[in-house]
């Protein structure tokens, strides 16, 4: 607009809404569900927010789900190896999911965690969906 119709303006901008970024955390812990993630987050931080592993819980076990390249690929982690420090703590992302292992899991997570090593490494996802 031109100085005839605003002089001085104050503007004020108000977000009405933003693209939420979610993980979804399931499995052996005592809050599943989607999270909403503000920030660089770690797997440590995901588990936290799912208020921990529960009592059936396998912490050896722990995959991140995760597209890459337009392919779903998964790699397993050890809770217990990254609380000491002996591993690093990976980073999660939206979109994530993160499956704890444990006795309630689908039979065909127990079968893909136990065919992972755990070496933090992305590897191909075929016929999980």
């Amino acid at each position: 607009l031109s100085e005839k119709y605003l002089q001085n303006p104050d503007v004020a901008v108000a977000l009405k809404s933003s693209a939420r970024r979610n993980i979804t955390i399931d499995g052996a812990v005592n809050s599943p569900g989607q999270m909403a993630i503000n920030g660089p987050t770690t797997l440590l931080q995901a588990i936290a927010m799912a208020r921990g592993v529960n009592g059936e819980a396998n912490p050896h076990r722990v995959a991140i789900f995760r597209q890459i390249d337009g392919k779903r690929m998964g790699a397993a982690f050890d809770l217990t190896t990254i609380r000491k420090g002996k591993t690093p703590d990976p980073q999660v992302y939206s979109g994530d999911i993160i499956v704890v292992d444990g006795s309630n899991i689908r039979s065909i997570y127990n079968q893909f965690m136990m065919s992972l090593p755990i070496l933090g490494v992305f590897n191909p996802i075929l016929g999980l969906y």
